[in-house]
């Protein structure tokens, strides 16, 4: 079963697609995520025009 951050990530990866600076659909699965144990950053980079986006979340 997976946690509820990957069920998060997941949902950005099916949900979040189209690049917002060159209209390109990502079908892959691309988005990162990493973690210092007081914040949990998301973060997609566009393959073809490297425009990026971010998700922060701070656990707390």
């Amino acid at each position: 079963m997976p946690t509820p951050l990957e069920r998060l990530r997941r949902r950005y990866e099916t949900t979040d697609k189209k690049c917002s600076a060159c209209g390109y659909v990502d079908e892959g699965r691309n988005w990162e995520s990493r973690t210092d144990g007081r914040q949990i950053v998301y973060r997609y980079v566009c393959p073809i025009c490297d425009a990026s986006r971010e998700h922060t979340f701070t656990l707390g």
